[in-house]
C-alpha cells in the first residue's frame, strides 16, 4: 500500500530540494517542482511502495538532466548566427597588416588573400614550387599572428 503523497513530500521534500540544487544550481526550486508534478502524475501507477525515496530522488535526477538540455537547447537556437560583413572592407588595412613583412611574404600573402590564387597560381607567379609557396604563405601567416598575439 503506497503513502499519501503529500507525505513523501513532507519527508524527502528538504533533501530533493538540496539534490536539485546541486544538479541545477538556481534553476531548483523550479527542477524540483517539476519533479513533484511529474512524479504525481506516475504515483497512482507505481505497484508498490518499496524504495520510494530512491525512486523521487531518480525522478528529480531525471527532470535536472531534462532541463539542462531544454536550457542548452533554447541557448543554441536563441544566439543570432553570426554573419561576416564586407561593408567596412578597405585594402589599406590589409597593406598595414602585412608592411612589417619582407617584401616576399607580402607578395606572397597578396597573391593568396588579395588575388584569391591557389598555391599551383603563386608558385607559378613566385617561379617557385607548390611547396615553397605554400610554405611562404603559411610562414607569413605565422608570423602575423605571433606579431600580433
Amino acid at each position: 500500500m503506497l503513502p499519501p503523497f503529500w507525505t513523501l513530500v513532507e519527508t524527502h521534500g528538504d533533501e530533493l530540494l538540496v539534490h536539485a540544487r546541486r544538479l541545477s544550481g538556481d534553476a531548483a526550486e523550479d527542477v524540483l517542482q517539476d519533479a513533484l508534478l511529474r512524479a504525481l502524475r506516475a504515483y497512482p501507477k507505481l505497484r508498490h511502495a518499496e524504495h520510494l525515496r530512491a525512486w523521487l530522488y531518480r525522478v528529480t535526477t531525471t527532470t535536472a538532466i531534462d532541463h539542462h538540455r531544454r536550457v542548452r537547447r533554447e541557448v543554441l537556437v536563441d544566439e543570432p548566427p553570426v554573419v561576416a560583413s564586407y561593408d567596412t572592407h578597405d585594402d589599406d588595412d590589409f597593406e598595414g597588416l602585412i608592411a612589417p613583412l619582407n617584401d616576399t611574404a607580402q607578395v606572397a600573402l597578396r597573391l593568396r588573400f588579395v588575388d584569391d590564387l591557389d598555391y599551383d597560381g603563386i608558385a607559378e607567379r613566385l617561379g617557385c614550387s607548390v611547396v615553397a609557396a605554400r610554405q611562404r604563405v603559411s610562414s607569413a601567416v605565422r608570423t602575423l599572428r605571433e606579431s600580433y598575439a
